[in-house]
């Protein structure tokens, strides 16, 4: 299964630092094992628009700046506070369910 995950910026400044992102990714990435890729888009909202994976997380403040084209597709909103505490529990949980499907 095909992860994006897909950071936002706001008046030119990372909502949430990269390296953070990055090792949330890899937390969940232990996690879940072979069967999921995870790739990080920092070009906000691209892969959403090339439709390029099976789920995205993106980042809870970037709501109001999806397009409705790109609010169709199957998006699990993540907070800075999840990255900041590695709190991949839900996440986990939600994607594997997914990946039963």
């Amino acid at each position: 299964m095909q992860v994006n995950v897909i950071t936002s910026t706001v008046a030119g400044q990372e909502t949430v630092a990269t390296a953070d992102v990055q090792a949330f990714m890899a937390a969940m990435e232990k996690q879940l094992g072979a069967d999921f890729n995870f790739t990080l888009d920092t070009d906000y909202g691209q892969s959403l628009t090339d439709h390029s994976a099976d789920v995205y997380l993106v980042y809870f403040g970037s709501q109001a700046n999806l397009s409705p084209e790109q609010r169709s597709q199957m998006i699990i909103f993540y907070s800075d506070e999840d990255v900041a505490n590695l709190t991949i529990g839900r996440f986990v949980d939600m994607l594997q369910q997914l990946n039963k499907q």
